[in-house]
């Protein structure tokens, strides 16, 4: 039978070998300087300091690793191989500090919004483009996600706060309401319904409506008060695209319910209609992690946001 294999050796750290990482960096500095006295001025320690760091390597090691000339300190064989391959540890420990250093510096300045694709398209930009305006040295970046795919984002650590109409209850999170808007019904031009500057539900109710799946709640909420009325609505299509959505809009389709500023902004080929009789709202809210610590980056455009949705804009 073949015997069973070697088990891998165990790489212990530095410090478990009883070698600290100051002496290595001492050493070092001696057998590239040549000299005890300018490792000492070039590290900011005592000559004493430094002959003392190097003994405690050679003993831990077990071997000489520098000796004294007339004119300078040389490496001996054993020496000059620790060298080689101490220098090439420390540079690269050098470089792996200073990128993760770099790395913390960005991130502190980069804040990571998630939001559902109709507010990704309408609301956000002109509040982020004016943010940066502002706070020229911050980078915001902005996930255009579904409803439940923003809300993971955050739980999972990859989105700072999610911009969204939250639904429901989630212990995950904390959810501050940014604003409230009353929803409106969007009709091209030449719907039969276009004419009118209020409808109520039951007006609206035999045409067919194109929804958004995250407003499937806020339907079923409609369809339960017209059916009280004793009328049945037409069929709707729920659809998870807002740019199809827009586009079987604009086909003439059906009509759409949209936040009264996003209405605004669908151009003559619409029109846009109150929705009398029934207080249909969308609120806007604040979505972050309960136990998430924000960076100042972070806080700082929560403010920005807060006031800017406060005051309705755009």
């Amino acid at each position: 039978m073949p015997s069973n294999p070697k088990p891998t050796p165990v790489i212990r750290d530095v410090g478990s070998m009883g070698i600290d990482l100051v002496e290595l960096e001492t050493f070092v500095a001696v057998a590239q300087l040549g000299s005890f006295s300018l490792a000492a001025e070039q590290l900011h320690v005592s000559q004493p300091t430094i002959t003392g760091r190097v003994q405690r390597l050679e003993s831990a090691l077990g071997t000489k690793l520098l000796v004294r000339t007339t004119r300078r300190v040389d490496t001996t064989a054993q020496g000059a191989a620790l060298l080689a391959d101490a220098t090439a540890a420390l540079s690269g420990l050098r470089r792996s500090v200073l990128r993760l250093r770099e790395q913390a510096r960005l991130a502190s300045r980069r804040v990571v919004v998630a939001s559902t694709p109709m507010l990704s398209a309408t609301k956000l930009p002109p509040i982020i483009r004016d943010y940066g305006q502002r706070y020229t040295d911050v980078q915001v970046k902005l996930l255009d996600l579904r409803y439940a795919e923003a809300l993971a984002a955050v739980a999972a650590g990859n989105a700072d706060m999610a911009v969204l109409a939250f639904e429901g209850k989630d212990m995950r999170f904390q959810v501050q309401p940014l604003n409230t808007e009353d929803m409106v019904l969007v009709v091209p031009a030449t719907h039969a319904l276009a004419g009118l500057k209020s409808v109520t539900l039951e007006q609206i109710a035999p045409w067919p409506l194109l929804v958004i799946e995250q407003y499937e709640p806020m339907l079923a909420r409609v369809a339960e008060e017209v059916k009280r009325s004793g009328v049945s609505m037409a069929a709707s299509t729920i659809v998870g695209n807002l740019n199809t959505m827009l586009g079987m809009l604009d086909a003439g389709l059906g009509g759409t319910l949209l936040p009264r500023s996003i209405a605004r902004g669908r151009g003559t080929s619409h029109a846009v209609i109150e929705i009398a009789g029934s207080k249909l709202v969308r609120t806007f809210s604040l979505v972050r992690a309960r136990k998430a610590k924000l960076g100042t980056a972070a806080q700082s455009f929560i403010r920005f946001l807060r006031q800017a949705m406060t005051e309705g804009r755009p």
